[in-house]
């Protein structure tokens, strides 16, 4: 049992460690070769830099400071909690992956916080006039992992029927 707990443990926290080190390094370059310019890659996806006081998309980033900064201060330290909890719990080296990218996309969004007051976004989608709030590699990887568990939930669930 402590042996599948250390297993789960240290996928859980390389995961979280990679996926913060290339957020820290994507944002760092976004700051450097985005500060005066922007970058269409293809034409819906585009490079910008953008600072977010708020939550994700923006929201509450027009609330006051007593507000906004113990609930954007919190919570990815409650993710990190409940995520490392979850990957050491689950005896499955998936969800440890999945689990590790949501608390690695937390760290990172919480040191542009605690650090910057703000967020740094970089990866905005648009075409036509259709468009996706910026966005930067922490919340992708906190996305895809939300999406992937979910996935993995329906289609179990199905199988075991």
């Amino acid at each position: 049992m402590a042996k599948s707990i250390r297993k789960h443990a240290l996928i859980y926290i390389a995961v979280a460690t990679l996926v913060l080190f290339l957020d820290l390094l994507t944002k760092k370059m976004a700051e450097v070769y985005l500060a005066d310019r922007d970058i269409s890659l293809l034409p819906f996806l585009h490079l910008v830099l953008i600072y977010n006081k708020g939550v994700a998309f923006g929201f509450f980033s027009n609330a006051p400071d007593f507000l906004r900064l113990p609930l954007l201060l919190i919570t990815p330290l409650l993710a990190l909690a409940i995520t490392f909890l979850y990957a050491i719990r689950s005896k499955d080296a998936f969800v440890s992956i999945l689990m590790g990218m949501v608390g690695g996309g937390a760290l990172g969004n919480l040191y542009d916080r605690a650090l910057l007051g703000k967020v740094r976004d970089f990866i905005y989608l648009s075409y036509g006039g259709l468009s996706w709030p910026a966005f930067n590699l922490a919340d992708a990887s906190i996305s895809i992992a939300i999406t992937l568990l979910l996935l993995r939930g329906f289609f179990l669930r199905d199988k075991n029927k």
